[in-house]
């Protein structure tokens, strides 16, 4: 036998031997009886944002520690109505929300969401009360509590402490203003960020005032708009022009974007914001000290976002004892404990929290802790301003109220003109 043939044969049993260990260490085809099929879970942030990562691992521990025949898969999302309305219809893909708390109410009573009350009730040492009835409708259950937030006043304490102003002191809303002239007559900053654009934030903005002035948006029965009195029109009125006097030139055109980016930028000694706007400035290296007062201690009731669990209408039997047993999971103080600890940043290697858990019990018990900074943002939820207090009112917000309150604080409409058109077109679109 030649040198070449026996090299030949010997190539060719490396060859067979290296094929027959590649079929045996390839992976086998998965068990379809194993395979879960997908109950999909939509949230209102991008899939790859921190904020659904977070949330992702937070489904991946129920996926990983639950024998449901289904697998809960979070697909990202957004708050556009057109967009969620658009995945409530189709019938042939049930799907499980976390919306916020006005988007339940209206999707709620257009009947587009599943009543839950056969399985969850409320649990007043669990809950914040007023939170609870946010998904509530005709005593039906069609949102549960799950996260949120309460708007603070934050305030740069460098620029405070370089106009002399010591925020213990500030403990009404007369004492706040008087703190925005120091800041002004003192430092070259703007006192105070405000929002006027057309747009969602001046909506909850401005309702932080009115029902602190004792006004209410509508009647108990949601069927009448309380909004045009005296209170309103002086509540409005301090927004516009106290509070105006010493805000951003351009906050009349400004969202909470744009508030923030001048707060970061150590232009505004305050701002009315959540607890973002507090890890916004962390993760941002820090460039000032910051502190925090909640708002019921000037006189405000504090703007509260919560977001709520809930399931379109369509949800077979078997899908629902699933979804059940992961809103379950959701709200137990395992994954609501993975919320307050928040998404995670690779730049700074540590976690920050963008929302605060809505059991009462866990979210005290949490912030007495390491988290005893962010007490202040649970301070809303016993006394809450409610921006959207009936479902109704999502559709006036929308049509009348954003859009007219910017004409106000562009001089377009006067305060008086403003409540009437909200009181007469509003009754309309409350009694539709």
């Amino acid at each position: 036998m030649t040198s070449n043939k026996l090299k030949w044969i010997l190539l060719s049993f490396w060859i067979v031997i290296m094929l027959a260990a590649c079929a045996n260490s390839a992976p086998k085809p998965a068990d379809p009886s194993t395979v879960k099929s997908p109950i999909f879970f939509r949230v209102t942030w991008p899939e790859y944002s921190g904020r659904s990562t977070a949330i992702k691992e937070i489904v991946d521990v129920f996926n990983q520690t639950s024998e449901e025949p289904y697998e809960i898969v979070l697909i990202g999302g957004d708050e556009d109505m057109a967009h969620i309305g658009d995945s409530l219809a189709d019938k042939d893909e049930p799907m499980l929300y976390a919306l916020p708390y006005r988007l339940v109410k209206y999707y709620g009573e257009k009947g587009d969401l599943m009543d839950l009350s056969d399985v969850f009730s409320e649990e007043s040492i669990h809950f914040y009360p007023k939170i609870w009835k946010l998904g509530i409708i005709e005593n039906k259950l069609y949102g549960i509590p799950w996260i949120g937030h309460s708007i603070c006043l934050v305030y740069n304490a460098d620029l405070l402490t370089k106009a002399g102003v010591d925020p213990k002191n500030i403990q009404s809303l007369e004492t706040f203003v008087s703190a925005l002239e120091t800041v002004h007559n003192n430092t070259k900053a703007i006192g105070v960020g405000l929002v006027g654009a057309d747009h969602n934030d001046v909506s909850w903005m401005v309702n932080q005032f009115v029902h602190a002035y004792g006004a209410e948006l509508v009647d108990d029965s949601g069927k009448k708009v309380l909004l045009n009195t005296p209170e309103a029109e002086n509540a409005i009125r301090f927004y516009r022009d106290t509070l105006g006097a010493y805000a951003q030139p351009s906050w009349r055109e400004d969202t909470g974007v744009e508030v923030m980016n001048y707060f970061r930028a150590g232009q505004i000694a305050f701002e009315f914001q959540g607890i973002w706007g507090v890890t916004d400035i962390d993760k941002n290296h820090n460039p000032f000290e910051i502190g925090i007062i909640p708002l019921n201690t000037i006189g405000l009731k504090p703007e509260v976002g919560p977001i709520l669990l809930g399931a379109s209408k369509n949800m077979p039997k078997d899908m629902k004892e699933t979804s059940d047993h992961f809103f379950q999971f959701m709200i137990s103080e395992e994954a609501q404990e993975m919320i307050f600890r928040g998404e995670y940043s690779p730049e700074h290697d540590t976690y920050y929290p963008f929302r605060v858990p809505m059991r009462k019990h866990i979210a005290e018990a949490m912030t007495s802790g390491e988290y005893s900074r962010y007490l202040p943002f649970l301070s809303g939820f016993d006394a809450p301003s409610i921006d959207v207090p009936t479902s109704k009112w999502q559709v006036i917000k929308e049509q009348l109220y954003q859009s007219g309150l910017h004409k106000v604080f562009s001089a377009k409409m006067t305060i008086k003109d403003f409540l009437n058109e909200v009181e007469s077109s509003g009754n309309i679109i409350l009694n539709e």
